[in-house]
């Protein structure tokens, strides 16, 4: 068997947010006066995690760290030029004044019977840019139970795509680099997994291309967790 640890990202890979990114943002930009369909209501959520993405990696390089409402702008910006050429600062101030919903946690359909079948062959972990208390809601879901090693970013200090946060789960597993796959769905997930010589399979649409700001390919490409055993 060629791989001996298979090590998850979290959200929207083993557990999703209620509303998602494409109900909040298209909500948002509907309040505007657009008509936004559902494909664009997709369409703007990519584009809202392309951009988190590219905001971490600038952080990870240098560029100073956004405040929460700073990055709130950003996002409202990203999802509204989905719609739009020319993007006004006055929607932008509308848009804060928009409270954005809280989102309900839950596992997606299919994961636990996943993870049960790869934890009869694998040994399992995950990697993932995310709050310390997501760590409570592991635990009180019972997901916690088939990880033998867990790091979570604002625990450890360091997060996606700093090839550092995969580093120290490979010490933990005690396993060189290519006896492990990696999985997530965003591209720095691919980065981050590349960057450390670890394998990666990217969950997304199967004609999404990886933003050319990432100089690497994921090694597989499925759109759920659920087809991660057909090909590992």
């Amino acid at each position: 068997m060629r791989y001996e640890a298979v090590i998850f990202d979290l959200s929207d890979t083993l557990i999703e947010y209620t509303p998602n990114y494409a109900r909040i943002y298209g909500d948002r930009i509907r309040n505007l006066g657009y008509e936004v369909s559902d494909e664009t209501a997709k369409e703007m959520s990519r584009a809202v995690n392309q951009a988190i993405g590219e905001q971490s990696r600038r952080e990870q390089f240098g560029d100073l760290h956004l405040s929460q409402e700073q990055l709130a702008a950003l996002l409202d910006r990203t999802a509204l030029s989905c719609v739009t050429d020319i993007v006004q600062d006055a929607q932008l101030s509308m848009l804060s004044r928009i409270p954005i919903p809280l989102q309900e946690i839950s596992i997606i359909d299919g994961a636990i019977e996943v993870l049960e079948e790869l934890q009869r062959h694998f040994r399992l972990a995950i990697v993932s840019n995310h709050f310390a208390w997501i760590m409570n809601y592991l635990n009180e879901s019972g997901l916690s139970n088939y990880f033998e090693a867990i790091i979570i970013s604002e625990i450890v200090g360091v997060e996606k795509p700093n090839p550092r946060i995969l580093q120290i789960a490979l010490q933990e597993l005690d396993l060189p680099p290519d006896k492990c796959i990696y999985v997530g769905d965003q591209p720095n997930d691919v980065l981050c997994a590349k960057q450390v010589g670890v394998d990666c399979v990217w969950i997304a649409p199967l004609d999404l291309q990886l933003p050319k700001s990432i100089p690497y390919l994921a090694d597989y490409h499925i759109t759920s967790v659920t087809e991660l055993l057909n090909i590992i």
